[in-house]
């Protein structure tokens, strides 16, 4: 029989502090790209208070190269581990679980843009929407999100309930550039019924998701004193020209006849990003080499080896326009996400189940998202066969300044989930233990 909802609203509301106290701390950590181990050191300890046993796991990018979903880096994982923590309870009485939450978060830069500091949170009450929210870097994208499973298995505790098919809990690093923290942990890992990431996208379910591919390109200029100006080429100013070709393909792409049946109605749903322009070594030195790092995104179905050629013949064309680039070609280089898009069966009994407790608990059907970014679901969808959705809380300005999540958003999606829990897995009351003698 399912738990009385009335019980686990309570032990919720109960948790409330509790929850928000979890997260302050966990946000204080500022787990940017390579400096991800003392928040992962302080969530181990969240997970082993909640009974699960715990475990640090390198990431080593050597085994995960010829893997499918495996993105190329230019940086070191020494001391950047994933969590992993498992509640096994000998036997399935239900189906087991992967709840997924990534530890890492974006660069706050510049802070000085920020109303306070992106690493220290702070609590606003009835804020926007009448509701409260905390501030700070990650704690939208997504440490709230990850907060709202470890409240739901909370809140089961408090009332003397653990779930009763074998449920794991992952933090993995590197979600934000390429995914092979996500890709280590399905690699090593066991299978599962289900997996659920509660990425910060309002309480919808999410149904599809673009891939991302990241690229570089570099150019090579003539360096000269700027007295001489004239006699050199400035390999910055030289990046505009594949720029604007790179901005055509990207209309291309964008047009209607172009975009499949599941984006239709999206607008825009393929974005370049112009991300980073590292040129030049002296401000009085016509700049003889130039690197620009870009985002571009694929439609679910696509290949990244066909976009990559798209880009490249981008590149090449606008290149064999100008005199300079056409004999000295630009290179065009691969750091970082190599990312599918894939899809969601919204038809699937997992589907239903977390689509029923939402209805149970909000009183109406939940909104199904198509997203022009991608999260770490592909790899359990197309490479492990486990079956896998985003149902997060609410957040604003994610990667942005002034990133914040609604704690009541969080609190209405761990409702969601405990009852989830309940419903997917089963629940048995917590073995009593014996007293030592």
């Amino acid at each position: 029989m399912p738990l009385d909802q009335s019980l686990v609203a309570q032990a919720i509301a109960d948790r409330r502090q509790w929850a928000i106290d979890t997260l302050a701390w966990w946000v204080r950590h500022a787990s940017v790209l390579g400096q991800e181990e003392p928040a992962q050191s302080y969530i181990a300890g969240v997970y082993e208070d909640l009974g699960f046993s715990t475990r640090l796991e390198a990431v080593d990018p050597e085994e995960l190269r010829d893997m499918p979903g495996f993105s190329p880096v230019d940086w070191s994982y020494e001391g950047r581990p994933n969590v992993v923590g498992v509640h096994d309870p000998g036997r399935n009485l239900g189906r087991t679980l992967i709840f997924n939450g990534h530890v890492d978060v974006v660069s706050p830069e510049p802070v000085r843009l920020w109303s306070s500091p992106p690493f220290e949170p702070r609590v606003v009450e009835n804020e926007e929407d009448g509701e409260s929210w905390m501030y700070g870097r990650g704690a939208g994208d997504m440490k709230g999100g990850s907060m709202c499973f470890l409240w739901a298995l909370a809140a089961l505790r408090d009332l003397g309930f653990e779930p009763a098919s074998r449920v794991e809990l992952q933090s993995p690093i590197e979600e934000e550039c390429t995914g092979n923290g996500a890709l280590a942990l399905c690699m090593n890992g066991e299978a599962a019924d289900a997996c659920l990431i509660p990425e910060p996208f309002n309480e919808t379910i999410l149904r599809r998701q673009v891939g991302v591919l990241w690229f570089q390109v570099r150019v090579l200029g003539k360096t000269t004193h700027v007295l001489g100006a004239g006699r050199g080429v400035n390999a910055i100013e030289k990046s505009w020209v594949f720029i604007q070709a790179l901005r055509r393909l990207e209309e291309e792409i964008n047009q209607p006849e172009n975009i499949p049946d599941g984006y239709k109605g999206i607008a825009h749903p393929i974005n370049l990003n112009v991300g980073i322009i590292q040129g030049g070594d002296w401000a009085s030195t016509v700049a003889g080499e130039c690197v620009t790092r870009f985002r571009l995104g694929l439609f679910p179905g696509e290949r990244i080896s066909d976009l990559q050629a798209r880009i490249e013949k981008c590149v090449a064309d606008a290149a064999a326009d100008d005199p300079w680039l056409r004999e000295f070609p630009p290179t065009v280089e691969y750091v970082g996400f190599q990312a599918e898009g894939c899809e969601f069966d919204m038809d699937s009994d997992f589907a239903r189940t977390l689509k029923r407790t939402h209805r149970q608990w909000r009183g109406s059907e939940p909104e199904e998202l198509i997203a022009t970014c991608t999260t770490d679901v592909r790899f359990f969808n197309l490479y492990r066969g486990v079956p896998a959705t985003c149902y997060g809380p609410k957040a604003r300005n994610i990667h942005g300044v002034d990133e914040k999540v609604s704690l009541d958003s969080m609190q209405r999606v761990a409702e969601v989930l405990a009852s989830f829990i309940d419903a997917w897995c089963g629940v048995q009351a917590i073995p009593q233990t014996e007293p030592e003698q």
